[in-house]
């Protein structure tokens, strides 16, 4: 199964062709303002004419714009071929690859989430908790004694070729998706709501994971 992926859920914009483990091309452009820009050509270079079989994005969590400039175009993809769209959550593509490269034991993955905030989940073999947003100063001191990647010094970016590698397998096994969290309201400040509905469920619908309440509020002045 040939899986086009693409993520904008960070300031780096990562797409991918993926046959299996095999990882057939791919690309990553990191510029946070960028994302609706750069991502067209990087999927006209990166499928090259080749035909593909899915379509998988990074659902986030991840900031309001270039989210949605992934999955809409996701989107958009699956229609116009006529190919499965599925989600996968943007912090399990980062776990993946610790994951691969040996890590064993429990970790956080996490992004920036700017406002001196972090999107986050727990790991182990899978997910273990989350996705939240949270302060750092916010956080169980337990938390922060654990390994985090993605975030500090050398932060870390979801890479395409993970999301595929993971959904691969579950496509072929013909997985349940996830159902789609539509309530956003009963999310803002990270109640926990969609980490409770999301469970340990890999496969999403593709629709951008928000965690955090927008900042525009329908009937409410300033």
């Amino acid at each position: 199964m040939i899986i086009l992926a693409l993520d904008t859920a960070s300031a780096a914009t990562s797409v991918a062709l993926v046959d299996g483990d095999v990882i057939l091309n791919s690309a990553q452009h990191v510029d946070a303002r960028r994302h609706a820009e750069v991502l067209a050509p990087m999927i006209a270079e990166v499928v090259a004419g080749q035909a593909v079989d899915a379509v998988v994005c990074g659902v986030g969590p991840g900031p309001y714009t270039g989210l949605r400039v992934g999955v809409a175009s996701a989107q958009s993809l699956g229609l116009a071929w006529g190919v499965p769209v599925v989600g996968i959550c943007s912090l399990d593509a980062i776990a993946y690859e610790v994951r691969e490269a040996g890590f064993v034991g429990e970790f956080i993955a996490a992004l920036d989430a700017r406002r001196k905030e972090v999107y986050w989940a727990r790991y182990d073999e899978r997910r273990l908790a989350g996705p939240f947003v949270n302060r750092i100063d916010d956080l169980d001191p337990e938390l922060l004694t654990m390994h985090w990647v993605g975030v500090g010094d050398e932060p870390r970016y979801p890479e395409a070729s993970a999301l595929a590698r993971i959904a691969s397998p579950l496509l072929s096994a013909g997985a349940p998706v996830a159902e789609r969290i539509t309530d956003l309201a009963s999310h803002g400040t990270d109640d926990g709501a969609t980490a409770n509905q999301l469970g340990q469920q890999q496969l999403l619908p593709p629709f951008p994971l928000y965690v955090r309440r927008p900042d525009a509020v329908v009937g409410v002045k300033s």
